[in-house]
């Protein structure tokens, strides 16, 4: 142990020693141990319960400060101390990884700010005389927030000055957000508890980890989803450079315009995300017709117009693309039903693929190809017009038509002279 740290965990020590005396000389309330035991066994549960709920995962929930928010309320600061100090307490540590020095410390630093946060609430809720403790508490969490999460920067601070890139106050604000949603939660668990009783705030405590699991559980799924699409973009990029570029051009354009037609922020991603990935199956498209800088011809571009097939054989069976694949299968299909693999017409085109479709093509009329030069912004305005309500859905024509108007896809059309002479060919199937 560092010198630095001794001297810190030494002080850090006599001022719980010197709180703790204060607390217990003048604390004034008159309380039930059966609430004192009540609540110690609540935080214990809400302390552990994730290293149960969570097996088998590398990270694990805690909700200490909104169990603490009603302690400081109801037993006051010297009992809001002692249960933080003996709630708080992890029993897969104790058991298999005990270290004094880091028992010691945690327990102290958590009386300090449980004690310190509820002698906050006392007198602040004199003088602003809260009916519901909105102000007072919020006082109480914020004090709490700061001393115990101080705390623990400096001591990481003084064991490892090397590894510290961060100020204390970056520290906080990276920390806040769970202040936040710790004060409501604390706000909910006083109301369940006076007005409902001790069992409705047990209940309340397990339905919140119950949920809170499904999240994390929701956010690794997410992060599983996202990983499978940057694993078959690099896919993409391994067969044909372009390709993989035009897959993440098309991608932004068509989360724009998901926006301009006020799609939810949830169809809005798994559309993007099919954008991504839209040309995967043309991996299995010979490359000398991929790569070719001529014109196709018919037997080729019939091998080409496979790929959407190709894409979706390929994805059909991944659960987690399961719900949005008829996007890629569709995205060539044309509004009045001459487009394939199946011919659909008008709304009988999934919306993914249908706006899929317009984002495809405008990519490819503002790159251009080998033998046909890129489309200037009136060009490509013309070009939609044109084929709307034959290759395209008219309402979502006339949408990227006013976006074009407004200047939002302007930087497509920078560089354009740049972009033809890369002699890479996509075709528009």
């Amino acid at each position: 142990m560092k010198p630095k740290v001794k001297v810190f965990l030494i002080i850090e020590n006599l001022l719980f020693l010197f709180f703790f005396m204060y607390l217990y000389k003048y604390q004034l309330y008159s309380i039930s141990a059966k609430e004192i035991v009540f609540f110690i066994l609540a935080l214990i549960l809400t302390t552990n319960i994730s290293l149960i709920i969570n097996t088998g995962r590398s990270f694990f929930t805690s909700i200490n400060l909104p169990i603490l928010i009603p302690v400081m309320v109801i037993l006051g600061p010297f009992w809001a101390g002692i249960v933080s100090f003996l709630g708080t307490i992890e029993i897969y540590s104790l058991i298999y990884n005990f270290k004094w020095y880091k028992f010691t410390f945690n327990r102290t630093i958590l009386f300090l700010a449980a004690g310190s946060g509820a002698l906050v609430f006392k007198y602040s809720n004199i003088y602003l005389n809260s009916k519901f403790f909105i102000l007072p508490l919020l006082l109480a969490s914020i004090t709490y927030f700061i001393i115990n999460n101080g705390l623990v920067f400096l001591v990481v601070r003084f064991s490892n000055p090397e590894e510290a890139d961060t100020s204390l106050w970056l520290y906080y604000l990276e920390l806040s957000k769970n202040l936040i949603s710790s004060y409501f939660l604390g706000l909910v668990f006083y109301y369940s508890y006076n007005f409902f009783g001790p069992i409705f705030l047990v209940l309340s405590i397990l339905l919140i980890f119950v949920l809170k699991d499904f999240l994390l559980s929701r956010v690794q799924q997410l992060n599983s989803f996202t990983q499978i699409v940057e694993s078959f973009l690099k896919v993409i990029d391994s067969k044909d450079h372009y390709t993989e570029g035009h897959c993440e051009r098309v991608a932004n354009y068509t989360f724009i315009l998901c926006e301009a037609l006020n799609l939810s922020k949830a169809k809005t991603e798994r559309i993007v995300n099919m954008a991504k990935i839209h040309d995967i199956g043309k991996i299995y498209v010979d490359d000398r017709i991929l790569k070719s800088s001529e014109k196709l011809s018919k037997p080729e571009y019939e091998e080409m117009k496979k790929h959407s097939e190709y894409g979706y054989e390929l994805l059909k069976d991944i659960d987690l693309l399961k719900q949005d694949i008829e996007i890629i299968r569709y995205h060539h299909e044309r509004y009045d039903g001459d487009g394939y693999p199946e011919g659909l017409k008008g709304e009988e085109i999934p919306l993914g693929a249908r706006i899929l479709n317009i984002c495809d093509s405008f990519d490819v009329m503002t790159t251009g190809r080998s033998y046909k030069p890129a489309l200037n912004k009136n060009e490509v305005i013309e070009e939609i017009k044109t084929c709307s309500s034959a290759q395209f859905d008219p309402s979502i024509a006339n949408k990227i038509i006013e976006l074009l108007n407004k200047g939002k896809f302007d930087d497509s059309f920078k560089n354009q002279g740049k972009k033809i002479n890369e002699n890479i060919q996509l075709s528009l199937i």
